[in-house]
C-alpha cells in the first residue's frame, strides 16, 4: 500500500510583491484557517519500508481493545 501526502506551498513574500501607487488600497490576501479535518493513522514499518498502515476510522477511541485487533491483523500479513 502506497500512501502520499500532499501540501500546498503557498507563495512566498517575494512572490506576492507586486508594483502599485501609494494611493492605491492594500492587496487582499487569503487568511489561513485550520483544517476541521482530524485524521489519525496508526503505521508499522521496518528498516525498509511500511509494512502496515492502518486508518483509524473517525470517532474512534484508541484504546486497548481496538489497538489490539489492529495487532491481530499485523499479525495476519
Amino acid at each position: 500500500m502506497k500512501l502520499g501526502v500532499f501540501t500546498y506551498d503557498l507563495e512566498t513574500k517575494r512572490q506576492a510583491m507586486q508594483w502599485k501607487s501609494t494611493s492605491s488600497p492594500r492587496p487582499k490576501k487569503a487568511r489561513m484557517s485550520r483544517s476541521k479535518f482530524k485524521a489519525m493513522l496508526i503505521v508499522f514499518f521496518d528498516i525498509q519500508r511500511t509494512v502496515m498502515a492502518e486508518w483509524v476510522p473517525s470517532g474512534q477511541t484508541v484504546n486497548q481493545q481496538y489497538y489490539i485487533e489492529v495487532l491481530k491483523k499485523f499479525r495476519e500479513l
